[in-house]
């Protein structure tokens, strides 16, 4: 329900493209989740080790090779925490690129689907 507080959940989105960090963190804060963002791979490692996260939204546009190592890193610190990454065209991904991820969605379904694979992913549906 949008604008509903989800009992204190926390959503940490990594992501270089500032325009579209700040657009997926306004939309996930009007769906009721506490959210915190970075603009860097290695800030929101940083960020991830400081706050209490349960999920991340990961979107570094590359061939995922970057986002690979800040799967490993977040993996590594916390591995029961779920963590979505975001691809433009999973054809073009470095082989192995989203092994660690739980989920992978594609930027053009992340309007309509991003919100409710995050409660799938935390059980609250």
């Amino acid at each position: 329900m949008p604008g509903r507080k989800l009992r204190g959940r926390s959503i940490l989105c990594i992501g270089n493209d500032f325009v579209n960090l700040n657009l997926r963190c306004a939309f996930l804060a009007e769906q009721g989740w506490d959210v915190f963002s970075s603009g860097s791979g290695h800030d929101g490692v940083i960020r991830f080790g400081q706050e209490k996260i349960d999920a991340v939204v990961l979107d570094l546009d590359s061939d995922g090779s970057e986002s690979a190592l800040i799967l490993y890193e977040l993996k590594r610190q916390s591995p029961d925490t779920p963590v979505v990454m975001l691809v433009r065209d999973g054809a073009a991904l470095a082989p192995g690129a989203t092994a660690q991820a739980d989920r992978v969605l594609l930027k053009s379904e992340e309007t309509p689907k991003l919100h409710q694979m995050l409660r799938d992913l935390l059980g609250l549906s």
